[in-house]
């Protein structure tokens, strides 16, 4: 009955290979540097003496301890602490703002009114398509970052006054 109990272990999958000889050249590398380090420092502490080690050891251990004891002792002792500022994000107003005026307005645009401003949208279209009109395209939208916004909320406008 003992032989219903085992489990089938076969791990000899490609991806398990893989890990495998991967992780393997990792722990390589790491001991390669760790060598070549260790060997650097060999050659460059070779002509310290032992007394030298001492004070080296004993400036080392007395400058981390001091500087351990002076973080705890200002730990406790500070009073304020400066915490981080939280600025709420907001939406800009102004938006919102337009569009709800140009609603509560009901503002009749006429035929006319509306062929006039999709024939200028046309235009500020083809010169934002041709090579030369680019320029002037460019700088109308730097003048008026939001003058295309603005015709489609009008053309939206006239467009819902027939829909009601």
């Amino acid at each position: 009955m003992l032989f219903t109990c085992k489990r089938n272990n076969k791990k000899d999958s490609v991806t398990d290979r893989f890990k495998g000889n991967l992780l393997q050249e990792f722990d390589d590398a790491s001991l390669r540097l760790q060598y070549k380090c260790a060997h650097w420092l060999e050659r460059k502490t070779a002509h310290l003496s032992g007394k030298s080690w001492i004070v080296i050891l004993i400036s080392f251990t007395l400058f981390t301890s001091s500087y351990c004891i002076y973080r705890i002792v200002a730990g406790f002792s500070q009073a304020t602490t400066s915490s981080i500022t939280i600025t709420p994000i907001t939406k800009p107003t102004n938006i919102l703002q337009m569009r709800k005026q140009m609603i509560d307005s009901n503002l009749s645009i006429s035929k006319i009114e509306l062929e006039s401003i999709v024939h200028f949208r046309q235009y500020i279209d083809s010169l934002g398509r041709s090579p030369t009109g680019k320029k002037l395209y460019d700088s109308i939208m730097q003048c008026r970052p939001g003058l295309l916004d603005s015709l489609s909320i009008v053309e939206n406008q006239y467009h819902s006054q027939f829909k009601n």
